[in-house]
């Protein structure tokens, strides 16, 4: 993106039909299309839908937008009342340092990973962490309301920030349904019996005298309370009796309890879910890091395209998930006295492969890696990746037999892999030598 060198003016994309004023012509430089502006101006009266329309390129997704046309609009840089020329040259202070860090970058429709960099490039440009926010429009219920168009983008968001390139920060945990996996859910008291919604609740009433505890209605003779067991009447309370809880009464099919169920109605697809057998899914705000600022500027991901290929792979984890395991199989090792090793596949030459292929071409070179381990390893085997090496759990086997598998693997590579991999593979084995395996992945 390059601002107007000549005059040192933003240039302005107006979307919207409804009619220019003469002053805006005349005061700034107005571009025939997003491809020659800086920043988009959604005039008065304009739907939202008219810009999303018109933004498919990463230039034009990324153009801060002033919302001029009186409507919400999640995800603008910032609301304009009226279009007026004091209200407008503010808004386009506010986006003059965004539209500076964005022509900083490189062109980012040209370069491999391109939805990963543009949400890298917005949360760089905006200096503000990527917000989640409610939308019940939407079955999830919530929506990343700057990264619009951007396809499956909380598995991405969340694939950069298992590669450190963005940082978490906890919005919210959602139920969500286990049949359609939407979140707008109706939460309701239900009977424990047959888990209608009808419900009604009664006060109980405890007799002293008999100890005689029933449902308020059974005490009822018109507008006194009478004791069904003894036949006394029930007079001052306190003293007579007391009300010592309550008791909900399915209208449904009369059944009692003291407790009501709790159920989960999805408003989408009509399924009903017990509460126990309900699962959460945690949201996220996400914020770059300096690593992220990195990446960003080079144009290239490559820690995130090797993590991300080792975890997609039949065998994959990403890294937190490989620990969590390898601790598990750690204590297992040691307390049963079961063999356990780990190989170590060291790429050294990512750069170079980066240089000489392009982003593209190096996330095919590491989906070929990820057919070498499927077709050396067993399906009990776990791998991940963390900057340039790769991690090879193995549970069940001794430190002795690792060598004949650490071989295959240089075998294949050499001959599967296009391009030129250069790789070292090591050998760590025993509960205690893993420790160091911890580390690494750890820091």
């Amino acid at each position: 993106m390059r601002m107007d060198s000549a005059t040192a003016r933003l240039r302005l994309w107006l979307v919207g039909e409804s009619a220019r004023p003469t002053w805006l012509s005349d005061a700034y430089t107005v571009a025939d299309g997003p491809e020659h502006a800086d920043v988009a101006v959604l005039m008065p009266g304009t739907p939202v839908e008219a810009l999303d329309d018109r933004r498919a390129s990463a230039h034009a997704a990324l153009m801060p937008v002033i919302n001029a046309s009186g409507q919400s609009m999640p995800g603008a840089l910032c609301d304009v009342a009226s279009l007026q020329p004091a209200l407008l040259d503010e808004a386009l202070g506010v986006a003059r340092p965004v539209v500076e860090r964005l022509a900083q970058l490189p062109e980012i429709d040209a370069l491999a990973d391109t939805a990963a960099l543009m949400v890298l490039a917005m949360a760089h440009s905006r200096q503000t962490p990527i917000q989640a926010t409610w939308d019940f429009t939407r079955p999830a219920a919530v929506r990343y309301a700057a990264l619009r168009g951007i396809e499956n983008v909380r598995e991405l968001l969340e694939e950069l920030a298992a590669a450190e390139l963005l940082v978490r920060e906890r919005f919210d945990c959602i139920h969500y349904c286990p049949a359609c996996d939407g979140s707008r859910l109706n939460v309701r008291e239900e009977c424990t019996e047959c888990r209608s919604s009808d419900l009604g609740s009664e006060p109980l009433v405890h007799h002293y005298r008999c100890a005689y505890q029933a449902r308020e209605s059974e005490f009822l003779r018109g507008r006194s309370l009478e004791c069904p067991k003894c036949r006394r009447a029930l007079r001052h309370y306190g003293v007579d009796y007391d009300k010592p809880g309550v008791v909900f009464v399915c209208g449904h099919c009369g059944a009692e309890s003291s407790d009501p169920a709790v159920g989960f109605l999805c408003a989408d697809c009509g399924r009903h879910t017990d509460s126990e057998r309900m699962d959460t899914r945690t949201w996220w705000h996400y914020a770059i890091t300096s690593g992220g600022v990195t990446a960003l500027h080079r144009g290239v991901l490559p820690h995130l395209s090797l993590e991300a290929s080792m975890a997609r792979g039949p065998m994959g984890y990403w890294v937190r998930d490989f620990m969590t395991l390898l601790r598990f199989e750690q204590a297992q090792a040691r307390r049963y006295q079961r063999p356990l090793s780990v190989l170590i596949l060291r790429v050294h030459n990512i750069e170079a492969m980066s240089d000489a292929w392009g982003g593209r071409g190096l996330s095919q070179v590491f989906a070929h890696l990820v057919d070498v381990l499927s077709e050396c390893l067993r399906q009990t085997d776990a791998v991940t990746a963390r900057d340039h090496v790769v991690y090879v759990l193995l549970p069940e086997t001794p430190m002795a037999e690792t060598e004949v598998i650490a071989q295959r693997l240089r075998e294949t590579v050499e001959t599967v892999v296009a391009s030129p991999m250069q790789i070292t593979v090591e050998r760590s084995g025993g509960v205690d030598g893993l420790s160091t395996v911890l580390e690494a992945l750890t820091d």
